[in-house]
């Protein structure tokens, strides 16, 4: 049971290294909305970082973390595939920031653009390099299927 909501606490998201907190509310519905969706508990490595723990930790200048946009996190029994297929079923995630980490845990953040990476053994790469995207099909009708609604008139 969570202090900051009803299932994250100040503890899980406050800065480690100086223990201050600032989370936006964005933030902690999202992540309210991914533990619901996958049914069990969530860890957080990583959620706000004063800058000093920013740098410390080799976190990227002027990082969402350091704003309280973001969370490092981890479904434990999940793949990382699981994990990321389970993001992109937030709309503020998919909106916003979601980062795979070879180290078997997801980047997700609420910034206003959206921005897809993967850090593979230090390096930041396309969110490919280890995790599929979803394939979007759309179902191509013929007129004959869609009647006088697939015409086009000139």
């Amino acid at each position: 049971m969570g202090d900051l909501s009803p299932h994250f606490s100040q503890a899980e998201l406050a800065c480690h290294h100086c223990g201050q907190l600032k989370v936006e509310k964005r933030l902690l519905d999202a992540l309210e909305e991914l533990r619901s969706l996958a049914g069990k508990p969530i860890v957080v490595h990583d959620g706000y970082r004063c800058p000093a723990h920013n740098l410390e930790v080799g976190g990227v200048t002027d990082s969402e973390h350091t704003r309280g946009m973001a969370a490092d996190v981890e479904i434990p029994g999940l793949t990382l595939q699981q994990m990321y297929d389970l993001a992109l079923r937030v709309p503020a995630f998919v909106e916003g920031g979601i980062g795979a980490y070879d180290g078997g845990f997801l980047h997700v953040d609420v910034r206003m653009t959206c921005s897809r990476w993967a850090r593979v053994r230090g390096q930041y790469v396309g969110i490919a390099h280890l995790v599929r995207e979803p394939v979007m099909l759309a179902k191509v009708h013929s007129s004959s299927q869609l009647g006088n609604a697939g015409r086009f008139d000139s």
